[in-house]
């Protein structure tokens, strides 16, 4: 039978998103962010239904556009203080991608800009933005291969490397990256065991708790019916948009080899005949 990974889309929302989830998406950012919150709630949760509702949704602008739809997650996560988490899961190196992740965690961090604020003092339109964080699991190398395979990037001044907070003390903007490929990483650390995890489908026999937990969530046999399905589904409409991509890049790979040929055989014509 074909393994599936938890980087897959359903499986990766599943663990994290679920109703009774909320303990193993709260670790999970602890572990990797190095915050941990009273409280965190996905703003959206994840249910089968609505989840094949969305991907229909996808399939169809992903064929207008024509392209694949590779693993790629976006869950948005907040915490009691008010605060926002991202978290997005991409196993396929795009470019651009490191903007890409500046550019969802600061959409996270003005989305609120202008609502209402609980806080009793008087309202402004900052009054409602709070710190956001940002977490990408990705298959790549996001910066050198020499790197630590977890990297939190924070705004720091440059001398002091003071960070730079909000009125409460508290960092407004911090970006992290996982790389699944990178062997650089503190074997003892939950991190390291959820990079494991991540990229074999498995959990070691020392892993914590809440990690073999989130694997007994994502297991094929544990899924219902309808979730297997909608997982072979997937699996074969990716396949089969690659398989089409192939042929099409082969083709043009054919078409300019033979286009080159005709181009220097003309060449070499115009030279003979001088």
């Amino acid at each position: 039978m074909q393994k599936f990974l938890p980087t897959n889309d359903l499986l990766f929302k599943k663990f994290l998103t679920s109703e009774d989830s909320q303990h193993i998406l709260k670790a999970f950012v602890k572990d990797l962010l190095g915050i941990e919150f009273k409280s965190l709630k996905p703003k959206q949760t994840y249910h089968i239904d609505s989840y094949i509702e969305n991907y229909e949704k996808q399939q169809k602008e992903a064929k207008k556009e024509k392209k694949v739809l590779y693993t790629e997650v976006d869950v948005l996560a907040e915490a009691d203080d008010g605060s926002r988490t991202t978290i997005e899961c991409q196993v396929q190196n795009q470019d651009y991608f490191n903007a890409r992740a500046l550019f969802y965690l600061t959409e996270a961090y003005r989305a609120p800009f202008g609502r209402k604020s609980n806080s009793k003092e008087k309202e402004s339109n900052y009054s409602s933005l709070y710190p956001a964080y940002g977490i990408n699991i990705v298959d790549f190398y996001p910066a050198s291969k020499d790197a630590n395979a977890l990297q939190r990037y924070h705004l720091l001044e440059e001398q002091s490397y003071t960070p730079f907070v909000n009125d409460e003390g508290k960092e407004l903007l911090i970006l992290c990256f996982l790389s699944l490929r990178n062997k650089n990483i503190d074997r003892t650390s939950a991190a390291y065991h959820w990079q494991f995890f991540l990229k074999e489908g498995e959990v070691l026999e020392n892993a914590p708790e809440y990690i073999k937990e989130a694997k007994q969530k994502v297991d094929y046999h544990n899924l219902e019916r309808s979730e297997q399905t909608m997982i072979m589904k997937m699996e074969k409409a990716e396949a089969t948009f690659k398989a089409i991509v192939s042929m099409e890049k082969r083709k043009a790979l054919e078409e300019g080899i033979e286009r080159g040929i005709e181009e220097g055989m003309e060449k070499g014509i115009e030279k003979g005949e001088r």
